[in-house]
C-alpha cells in the first residue's frame, strides 16, 4: 500500500522527526512516499532506507503548480492514501490534489491553533481530511471544538529503547567543565516562540544563589532567526554569564546530551506536544515547562516536573533552585516521567494507533 507522507520541512525538528520515524516503522504492509518543498537532512536519511523523495520548491500561481507535481506523484506511485504532517499551505495544495484523485487524507495538526493561518486552514482542514489527528488535545478544543466523528487525538511517540536513563560525561567532555557543575538544558530550535530568554533571565536569578550551574542550550537557529539569536547572545553578555551559557549546535543524537544533564527547562510561549519533553522524560529527566498548549498534558505538576507561567523567569528560577536543590524529588520526578513515557508515549503504542487509522480510512 503506498502512501504519500508531506512535510513543509525536512529540517530535524520536531515535526520533521515524527514523520520519518512513522514512515521507518509502518512495516512491510505500508510503502512510503516522501515530498517536501526544500532539501534538508531528512531526504538523506530516507535515501539510505531506499524511500523516495521528492522537492516542490516552486508553488506557481495560486498554488497551481504544486497541485499538478502533487497529482504527477500520486499517479507515478499509484497512491492510495495521503498523509499530510503539518497544518500548512503547501499540505493544503497535496489535500486539494488527492480530493480531485479521491484518495483518504489523514491530515496531522501540531501548529498554534491560534495563529491567523491555522484559521485560515482549518476550513481546508475540515472540508478535505477523511480523518483528522491532533496532537494534543489543547489543540483540538481551540481549533475544532466541536465534535466530529473524524477526529482523533494522538500523541507524538518516543523510542523508549533508544531515550533511556543513562550515565553520560558528553557535555562535561565537550566543554571541558568541572565535575561537580549540575547543568541544566534547553533543546530545540532557538527561536522566539520558544521563550530562551526568560531562561538566561532566571539563570542569572539563579546565579545569585549559587555557582555551580551551567546552562547548555541544544539546537541550532534557522535563517530567519538570526536576530533573535543576536538577541540571546547580548542578553548573555548584558547579564555577564559569557561564562556559564554554552551552545552545542545542531546534533544529529541528543541522548548522551539529555543523560549529562540534571534537569531540563522548556520555557515556551507557545507549545503542542513538545519532543523535547518527550525525549526528556524517556531519559528519566525531571523537567520544567511552562503552562502553555499541550504541556500540560505532558508535565504532571509536582509528579513529573514542575509547570511554571510564560515569560517568568521567576517562577523558573524557584522551580530551578527547588529541583537542583533536592536531589531525591529530583530522582523520583525523573522515575515517574520514565514511567508516563513508557505507558502513554511510547513510540509502538503510536505506530499502532497510526496504522490503525490507515486502516479505518483506507476501507
Amino acid at each position: 500500500m503506498n502512501i504519500l507522507f508531506v512535510n513543509h520541512s525536512s529540517s530535524l525538528t520536531g515535526a520533521t522527526i515524527s514523520c520519518y520515524e512513522l514512515m521507518m516503522r509502518l512495516g512491510n504492509d505500508f510503502s512510503s512516499i516522501f515530498v517536501t518543498r526544500e532539501y534538508g537532512p531528512i531526504i538523506e536519511n530516507l535515501s539510505k532506507s531506499g524511500i523516495d523523495s521528492y522537492i516542490i520548491g516552486e508553488k506557481g500561481v495560486l498554488g497551481f503548480y504544486y497541485i499538478w507535481s502533487f497529482l504527477k506523484i500520486i499517479k507515478k506511485h499509484n497512491i492510495k492514501l495521503i498523509h499530510l504532517n503539518t497544518l500548512t499551505p503547501f499540505c493544503k495544495y497535496a489535500a486539494i490534489a488527492g480530493y480531485l484523485q479521491r484518495i483518504p487524507i489523514v491530515w496531522v495538526v501540531r501548529e498554534n491553533p491560534l495563529i491567523s493561518r491555522s484559521r485560515r486552514l482549518r476550513f481546508w482542514l475540515t472540508a478535505l481530511a477523511s480523518k483528522i489527528i491532533f496532537v494534543d488535545r489543547d489543540t483540538q478544543e481551540k481549533l475544532i471544538p466541536n465534535e466530529r466523528n473524524n477526529v482523533e487525538i494522538i500523541y507524538n511517540g518516543v523510542d523508549i529503547n533508544l531515550f533511556k536513563p543513562a550515565q553520560s560525561n558528553f557535555l562535561f567532555n565537550r566543554f571541558n567543565l568541572e565535575s561537580n557543575k549540575q547543568l541544566i538544558g534547553y533543546m530545540g530550535l532557538i527561536t522566539r516562540r520558544k521563550g530562551i530568554e526568560y531562561l538566561i533571565k532566571a539563570l542569572h536569578l539563579v546565579k545569585e544563589k549559587t555557582d555551580a550551574i551551567k546552562l547548555i542550550i541544544i539546537g541550532e537557529y534557522k535563517q530567519n532567526d538570526i536576530t533573535y539569536f543576536a538577541e540571546i547572545k547580548r542578553l548573555i553578555k548584558d547579564l555577564s554569564l559569557e561564562n556559564d551559557v554554552y551552545f552545542t549546535g545542531l546534533l544529529t543524537d541528543v541522548r548522551d546530551a539529555i543523560n549529562s544533564l540534571d534537569l531540563v527547562i522548556l520555557p515556551s510561549l507557545e507549545e503542542r506536544c513538545s519532543r523535547t519533553l518527550l525525549e526528556s522524560l524517556a531519559c528519566g529527566k525531571a523537567v520544567i515547562a511552562t503552562k502553555v498548549g499541550g504541556n500540560p498534558e505532558i508535565v504532571e505538576d509536582g509528579a513529573n516536573g514542575l509547570l511554571v507561567e510564560p515569560e517568568n523567569e521567576k517562577q523558573i528560577a524557584q522551580a530551578i533552585i527547588k529541583l537542583l536543590g533536592d536531589h531525591k524529588l529530583r530522582h523520583q520526578m525523573g522515575e515517574n516521567g520514565r514511567r508516563k513515557a513508557e505507558n502513554k508515549f511510547n513510540m509502538d503504542i503510536h505506530i499502532q494507533k497510526m496504522k490503525k487509522v490507515f486502516c479505518e480510512v483506507l476501507h
